[in-house]
């Protein structure tokens, strides 16, 4: 399997994937769906994706997300009005191929780019039922520092990493 970056001609891929991992939940309350507007500002014309590709199929996605206002509500939970952030999120997987730390192997890289970038800190959420999106947020370092309602409506778990 190869990793890149998605680029602007990756767009239409992004969201066919992201329409793909949406179907396919166990529990549709794990992800928060990209809306219309979102799909406008992310990926990547603000924010840096990954993708691992089997082949010519796109297995997983995952991303920095550098637009503040996704993660400027979590900015403000944790108090890091100032601070250079990024939110590690759109993390998505194939349901035939999770379990093979795809996610974990995104978002480390994610987490190094981030660190060679000159981010301060780190943050993500993860619904706290998703065990595999829980463990690999722990495993990279992240900790947990909240439980909060996302956007009035998303129960998550809200986890910090100080780089």
């Amino acid at each position: 399997m190869i990793t890149r970056q998605l680029t602007i001609n990756d767009k239409k891929l992004f969201n066919e994937f992201n329409k793909t991992i949406l179907d396919s939940l166990a529990n549709s309350e794990w992800f928060i769906p990209f809306s219309p507007e979102d799909n406008q500002v992310l990926m990547p014309d603000h924010d840096l994706f990954l993708g691992m590709f089997d082949g010519d199929k796109l297995v997983g996605i995952s991303g920095l997300i550098l637009t503040e206002t996704f993660y400027g509500e979590i900015r403000d939970v944790l108090g890091l009005q100032g601070k250079k952030i990024a939110e590690v999120g759109g993390s998505m997987v194939l349901p035939e191929y999770r379990g093979k730390n795809i996610m974990l192997t995104l978002n480390k890289m994610l987490v190094q780019m981030a660190k060679e970038q000159g981010y301060e800190y780190l943050v993500a959420t993860v619904h706290p039922d998703n065990v595999a999106s829980r463990t690999s947020a722990e495993t990279l370092g992240f900790v947990k520092k909240d439980c909060i309602l996302r956007k009035g409506k998303f129960l998550r778990n809200v986890y910090i990493m100080e780089l």
